[in-house]
Parts: C-alpha cells; structure tokens; sequence
C-alpha cells in the first residue's frame, strides 16, 4: 500500500515537472519571438523609464487581433546600467541584450534542469533506481552550468550594455549568489551520492 502511495507521489511529481518544462519552453520561444520583433517596434511600443536602482522597460506588442496585445515589462539594474541620461542608449539594443542574456537564457537554464528531472522521474516510473551515474552526472553538470552562469552572466551583460550606452565596454562584477550556493549545493551533493553508490557497489561485491 505504501509502495502504491509513493509511486502515485512520483507520477504527480513527473506531470507538474512536465507541466513547469513546457511552460517554460514557451516562455522562452515568446522571449525569442519578442526579441526579434523589438528592433522594428516603433517608439510609441516600448517604454524606457529611469527609476532609483534600475532601469524599468515595457515592450508592448500588437496582436493584430482589435486591440489586443501582448505586454512584457521587466527592469535593469543600474549596476548593469548606470544612471545616466537617456539620450545616450541605445534603448532597443540595450531591451535585446537583457531579454536574450538574461530573460531568454535565464528560461533556457531552468527548462535544462527540469528536463534533467523529467530523466530521472521517468527511470524511477519505469522501474530503476534513481541512484545511477549517468543522474549523478547530470546533476554535476547542470550544478557546474548553474555556478558558471551566476559568475559570468551579469558581467557579460555590463561589458555589452556600456558598449551600446557609451561606446566603450566596461567591467562589472556582479554575481548571482543565490544561483552560485545553489551549484555549489549541488555539486557537493553530486560527489556524497557518488561516493554512497561507490559504498553501494562495493558492499554488493563483498556479498
């Protein structure tokens, strides 16, 4: 009865996975489409406002459909984009960097891991232990990925974005802590279950 709970838990689990992986390939492939209609948005479909520590934009997009559209609104940190006058950015540059750099790649990142996941929820339904190598790997591969990402993603947005602000590049380094204890966690967890399957093989070779 209980084996019967637990399998019921996991189906539940790989169906919300799946549900959270295709929301977010969509997400992404919207990010995509946005990005690539931005530069031929006329003034009156993007808003580029100054605010306290950050930059806030709107990309307002016509559907065709009456008067529906499609509205994305997100910010930049002044840390990535000083303060300064307006006149000198390159607004719909400066809009295309943040949404594939961050926005898009962001997506990207977490539809990888999810579909690491769905892996390992489809290998526990189909009757084999979730304790394999090849999980193990993704797992460390994904927690390199994640640390990497966090280190290098804000100042590869900083060196782009002071290029089409003032001309020049400028370095910033910013990380994404968060992401970067969530990798480490990760990768630390990836060796002691390495390490619990090598006790594991070893034991069953002494029986």
């Amino acid at each position: 009865m209980k084996s019967n709970i637990q399998f019921s838990n996991i189906k539940r689990i790989d169906k919300i996975i799946k549900f959270c992986y295709y929301v977010t390939i969509i997400l992404a492939v919207g990010i995509l489409i946005v990005s690539l209609v931005t530069p031929n948005l006329s003034a009156n479909g993007i808003t580029f406002e100054k605010g306290v520590n950050e930059w806030a934009y709107g990309i307002n997009l016509p559907l065709g459909l009456k008067n529906s559209t499609f509205f994305i609104r997100s910010s930049i940190s002044s840390n990535l984009l000083p303060l300064i006058p307006i006149e000198q950015i390159n607004v719909p540059a400066v809009i295309l960097i943040d949404l594939i750099g961050h926005l898009w790649l962001t997506l990207v990142l977490v539809a990888f891991g999810l579909k690491k996941l769905l892996s390992l929820t489809t290998d526990v339904l189909n009757g084999e232990t979730p304790f394999q190598l090849k999980h193990i790997r993704s797992l460390r591969s994904f927690s390199f990925t994640v640390v990497l990402y966090s280190t290098l993603i804000n100042t590869l947005l900083s060196i782009l974005i002071s290029f089409f602000t003032s001309g020049s590049t400028a370095l910033t380094i910013n990380f994404v802590w968060a992401g970067v204890a969530i990798g480490i966690i990760g990768y630390i967890f990836s060796d002691i279950t390495e390490y619990g399957l090598f006790l594991q093989e070893e034991y069953d070779c002494t029986l």
